[in-house]
């Protein structure tokens, strides 16, 4: 008797791993404060003119000039008298200057001309530490610098992307959020529009990612099985179905998949224009 009291007493194992979770939470969201003050975001530094002069394709001294005639963006200016620009500044500046040098305004906002397909890059390896989420990352913001309207999309449900760009999947991914709900096969299946997210990063946002993509996986068999095709097409076009609702609004798109030939990486190669399968 006294061993079954002690026994049930005990905390069963589905507690010891919520307790474990729980705490595991807190440590990373206390991490986080400590990381990102003061409202525990990341931020983007600010450029220096020479770099903002080389990111446009124009000189430091037109950049000064436009300073000096109060045209564009006020940049901020150092007690020595130095000039900086955020990457929004930026990004006006390309604005302003497309209009002012017609002759120029595809160089310098590289935006799609009319008639041009967007643009869908998924990157893929079937292991790990291939640096595929690095890459996504890095190709996303260089592309995003360039003057690039990109929209990333994670699809993977570890989430490291999501996490690289500001965000944290246990805390700020919702049910729903990530892509699985735009490409779900129920009722509940919400516009893509609504999934997606600014990031820090100016001119890129994203569609994030956490375990609930694991769903699609469990999901598409069950799908597969019915005799009546469901809406939004199979497995393999849902990702370039709902992406296409959004079509008009970005340049490019990367794709950070799954670590694995799913149903979900296969879906994003169906919709990739370009496939970047990484090498490490």
């Amino acid at each position: 008797m006294a061993t079954a009291l002690t026994r049930s007493n005990e905390p069963t194992s589905d507690r010891r791993i919520s307790a474990h979770a729980q705490l595991l939470s807190g440590q990373l969201q206390s991490l986080t404060e400590k990381l990102f003050p003061p409202n525990n975001r990341k931020s983007l530094r600010l450029f220096s003119s020479g770099e903002a002069a080389k990111l446009l394709g124009v000189s430091d001294g037109y950049l000064r000039q436009l300073s000096i005639d109060g045209l564009g963006p006020v940049p901020q200016m150092s007690s020595s008298g130095r000039r900086s620009y955020s990457l929004p500044q930026i990004n006006e500046l390309r604005r302003h200057i497309a209009v002012a040098k017609p002759r120029d305004a595809q160089s310098v906002l590289p935006h799609r001309r009319p008639g041009e397909k967007l643009q869908t890059i998924a990157c893929a390896n079937f292991k790990g530490g291939s640096a595929k989420t690095t890459t996504c990352l890095y190709l996303a913001q260089y592309l995003a610098l360039l003057g690039y309207r990109v929209l990333a999309v994670d699809l993977d449900p570890q989430a490291s992307l999501t996490s690289m760009l500001g965000l944290q999947p246990e805390f700020d991914v919702r049910e729903g959020d990530t892509l699985y709900g735009a490409i779900r096969y129920d009722d509940q299946r919400r516009p893509v529009r609504d999934c997606i997210r600014k990031t820090y990063f100016d001119g890129l946002d994203l569609i994030p990612g956490n375990l609930e993509l694991m769903e699609f996986e469990h999901q598409t068999p069950r799908a597969l099985m019915q005799a009546q095709r469901p809406q939004g097409g199979v497995f393999f076009q849902r990702v370039g179905v709902a992406l296409a609702e959004v079509e008009g609004d970005y340049d490019v798109v990367v794709i950070d998949c799954p670590p694995q030939l799913g149903y979900l990486t296969l879906g994003a190669v169906c919709a990739a224009t370009a496939l970047l399968i990484t090498i490490h």
